[in-house]
Parts: structure tokens; C-alpha cells; sequence
């Protein structure tokens, strides 16, 4: 075997230059490649190009193709959809997007003209917090945020801001937006610098989620928060006492259709603005970000025509509905204006019987007993009773104050004898009808075993040690019959 590879050395040697090697056919070109040239050329042959040079002319062609971040641009950038302008500070730059209307401009229903005549002393009334006395929204900036999660916490960042405010006859609202992450002292910063001199803020459950999430914004880039010592009128639990007997629903969106009559055409969904702002880091596709500026110009809009809306209930008592006027009467109530309430209550009782109506009794004759007028508590509480239960059936014989109503004998005087009556009559009342909640009351079911009577009454079956009803009683209230 030495021997034969001894004499190739030496014909190696003897020759000129290396061996021609065989020839190998070309390779051919991937399934794949034609369909990339005619997505970034245009055109798929090969033009008579080896492999090579086309693969080359494919990588010329990717190289001169604007690139964000290693993903190429998908669409014009948001600079150029947007009225804005870049604002540089001593912590960088960040985007800022101005604009105003006059206070004349209709959003739905209400003018904005609503915030200069509204009484200072509504929101107090609407929160039921002597601290925001005297709380003008003319002088107040009205915010929202969309940020990058739901869940808050370090993790959660605040890509937008928009606030609003009052100035002279027109509504004027900023936006400040962070087109990356690291334009954040930047916005805080601005925001900061321009809210300076705020002492009042708007906000819808800014109490839990927005001011919370910018204070810790704030704490991480080593700034002071503006809003730390501004009385702050949160409009979502207010919103929820005023209307929550009617609508389903209490989110902003909700109010401002059913009371503002403000749809939405092609708005972004609440869920889908992070990850919008996701990709808008990685590809600076300004199209879908600009819809998300969109929705919170008209969220800021929404935010102050609502409290506008609001403050102005409670001052003139404009509810209509049934149920809004109940809940009207009860931030009345609450708020200790017991004249404006009752005469709230009063209207109702116009109204069929009903829940509303009969929640509306009981609520005058609460008022009545506790102000010692039980002259005054005992129709309401009786008329009460005889909604609830039917005449003639045994749970009205179970209790002597309502036997006593169902003979039509009124009390002439408070005496002793009354006054308990009245009193076990409004208890046994009450447990029957109210909720712990303090929500609308519904009639009671009748007792397991009870058949229904043609005069509306229930027949009495099998004795019983409890009594059924809409909810638990409490087992100071609770009897049997």
C-alpha cells in the first residue's frame, strides 16, 4: 500500500497543478426564494443570475428598507399621522399632542359651558367628603392614563397621559406620550412641569389604578409627584350610587352611551392597548397608536361631561327615571340633606307599586322614626307592609301592627301602644324587604309549602320553624309562624 501511494506523490509532484476536479451540477435554488424576490422586487426569474447574485440583490434590496428595533417599518410613523411636536428637557425628549375645543361644543348631549355653572359644593354632596367642599371644576385637570398592563405594580408603566382643563372660553386637553421606555423621565418630567400648580384632579378610579401607578412612576425615576397634596374627586363610585339601579354597566364607555349618547365607531378596545403599544416599540407603526390617542381624547372628554352631568343632578334633582330618582334620594340621604331627599322620595310615590316605590316608603318611614315622628312612620310603614304582604294571609295575622292596618283602624296619637307597633311593624318591614346592600327591594317569595290563593293570599300548610324570604334575616327579626 506504501508503494501505491509513493507513486501518486511523485505524478502529483511531476504535474503542473492540482487535478481537475469532476464537475457537480449548480444547486438549485430554493422553493422559497422565488416568492421573496416577488414580494420585495417584484419579479421572480432569475434574469440568467446564479444563486449567488440573486441572493446578494435580495440582501441589497432588505438593506435599503427603513429597519426599528431589527423589524422593518410596516406603516408611516406616528409624527407624521399626529399633530404633535417633540419637547426636550433636562431628562430627554418625549411626544406631546395639543389641541382644544370651545366650551359650546356639544360632546353628546352635554356643553361643556355645564363645568363654569355648576355649584362647588356638588362634588361634596356626590362623595359624600367634606374635604373636596367647594371643589370647582373650572379650576380642576381632569386625567386618564393607558399603560402597558392592568395589573399595576414597578412593572406597569404609564405610556400615555392625558389631561384637560378649563381656560378662558375653551376646553384644552395635552397628551404625553413615551415613544420608548427610555423617554419616560422625559414625560414626567413635562407632566410635572405642567402640573405644578394643580390643587384639584378628575379622574375615573384614578383612586386605585391611575394616581397610584404614577406615583410609583414617578418614585422609580427619582422625581416629586405633582398630585401629592391635590384633592382628588374620583367620579366612578359617585357614577355607581347615581345610576347603577339602571344600567348594567358603570364603565366609562356605558355612561357615556346611555347618558351622553356618544358611540364610538372603530374605537380600540381596553385590552388590546398594551400589546398596540408593544408593537408600536418594535415596528414604529403609527397607525394603531394614533387610534389609541383617539381613545383617550375622547375618554378625557367623556370623563369631564359626565361630572359635569353629575354635579348637575344633584344640584337641580334633573333624574326622570324611577330608579334614578331613588338613587338620587339616596346620595341625598347620605350626603344629610333629608329635605331634598324626602321630597326626592315623595315624587315616587306617584309611581305604581312597585320596588322603587316601596323602597321609597321605607325610606321616609326610617326618616320619620328616627326624627321621633311616629305619627308620620306609621302610614308609610303600614302602606309599606300592605305592599309586601297581602292581605288576609298568615304572615300579615302574625304581626298585631299589621292585623291592626288590615282592619283600616289608624293610630290617633304616638302613644306607647303605637309607637311599638309601628316600630315592630317597621322592623319586620324592613327585614322582609331590604337588602344588606342597601340595593332595591323585590317582593317576597312565598313560604316553602305555601299554595297561592285566587285573593292574592297564601293558605297556610305544614307548620313551619322559619320563615322564607328574599335574603337572610338577621335572627333579631326572624319569626315564626
Amino acid at each position: 500500500m506504501s508503494s501505491a501511494l509513493g507513486e501518486r506523490l511523485r505524478r502529483l509532484r511531476r504535474s503542473d497543478g492540482p487535478l481537475p476536479l469532476p464537475e457537480r451540477p449548480a444547486p438549485a435554488a430554493p422553493e422559497g426564494l422565488a416568492r421573496l424576490e416577488a414580494r420585495l422586487i417584484g419579479a421572480s426569474d432569475d434574469d440568467g443570475l446564479s444563486l449567488k447574485e440573486r441572493l446578494e440583490r435580495l440582501v441589497a434590496v432588505a438593506a435599503r428598507r427603513p429597519r426599528v428595533n431589527g423589524y422593518a417599518a410596516a406603516g408611516p410613523p406616528l409624527e407624521e399621522l399626529l399633530s404633535g411636536r417633540r419637547v426636550e428637557n433636562a431628562r430627554g425628549e418625549f411626544f406631546l399632542v395639543e389641541d382644544d375645543v370651545h366650551l359650546e361644543t356639544l360632546h353628546g348631549a352635554v356643553p361643556f359651558t355645564r363645568l363654569r355653572a355648576l355649584d362647588p359644593d356638588a362634588v361634596s354632596i356626590l362623595t359624600g367628603q367634606s374635604a373636596l367642599g367647594a371643589f370647582d371644576l373650572r379650576r380642576a385637570v381632569f386625567l386618564d392614563t393607558e399603560t402597558t398592563g392592568l395589573a399595576g405594580g414597578t412593572g406597569t408603566a404609564a405610556f400615555l397621559v392625558g389631561v384637560g382643563w378649563v381656560e378662558g372660553e375653551r376646553f384644552r386637553f395635552r397628551q404625553y406620550f413615551m415613544r420608548d421606555y427610555h423617554e419616560e423621565p422625559a414625560l414626567l418630567r413635562g407632566l410635572a412641569d405642567d402640573l405644578a400648580g394643580c390643587e384639584r384632579i378628575v379622574t375615573f378610579n384614578g383612586a386605585l389604578f391611575d394616581v397610584p401607578l404614577l406615583e410609583t412612576r414617578y418614585a422609580l425615576n427619582r422625581e416629586r409627584f405633582p398630585l401629592a397634596q391635590a384633592l382628588h374627586f374620583d367620579l366612578l363610585h359617585p357614577a355607581r350610587r347615581l345610576w347603577k339601579a339602571r344600567l348594567e354597566s358603570c364603565r366609562l364607555q356605558s355612561l357615556e352611551r346611555a347618558l351622553l349618547g356618544v358611540t364610538r365607531c372603530g374605537d380600540v378596545p381596553g385590552e388590546e392597548i398594551p400589546r398596540i403599544y408593544f408593537d408600536f416599540v418594535r415596528r414604529r407603526d403609527g397607525r394603531a397608536m394614533a387610534r389609541v390617542l383617539e381613545h383617550n381624547r375622547l375618554d378625557v372628554l367623556s370623563l369631564a361631561a359626565l361630572a359635569a352631568l353629575a354635579c348637575q343632578w344633584v344640584e337641580g334633582g334633573h333624574a326622570e327615571d324611577p330608579r334614578d330618582v331613588y338613587c338620587l334620594a339616596r346620595v341625598l340621604e347620605r350626603a344629610s340633606l333629608y329635605e331634598r331627599s324626602e321630597a326626592q322620595y315623595r315624587r315616587l310615590l306617584a309611581q305604581a307599586p312597585g320596588p322603587v316605590r316601596t323602597a321609597s316608603l321605607l325610606r321616609l318611614a326610617a326618616r320619620a322614626k328616627k326624627a321621633g315622628q311616629m305619627d308620620a312612620s306609621w302610614p308609610c310603614t303600614t302602606s309599606t307592609a300592605a305592599a309586601i304582604c297581602p292581605p288576609r294571609s298568615p304572615r300579615w295575622r302574625a304581626d298585631s301592627a299589621v292585623s291592626m292596618a288590615s282592619t283600616g283602624r289608624a293610630p290617633v296619637a304616638p302613644s306607647r301602644t303605637s309607637t311599638t307597633a309601628a316600630s315592630a311593624c317597621w322592623r319586620s318591614c324592613r327585614a322582609a324587604t331590604v337588602r344588606p346592600s342597601g340595593r332595591l327591594p323585590v317582593p317576597c317569595p312565598p313560604r316553602p309549602g305555601a299554595a297561592t290563593q285566587p285573593d292574592g293570599g297564601r293558605s297556610a300548610a305544614a307548620p313551619s320553624s322559619s320563615t322564607s324570604s328574599a335574603w337572610p334575616r338577621s335572627s333579631s327579626s326572624s319569626s315564626t309562624t
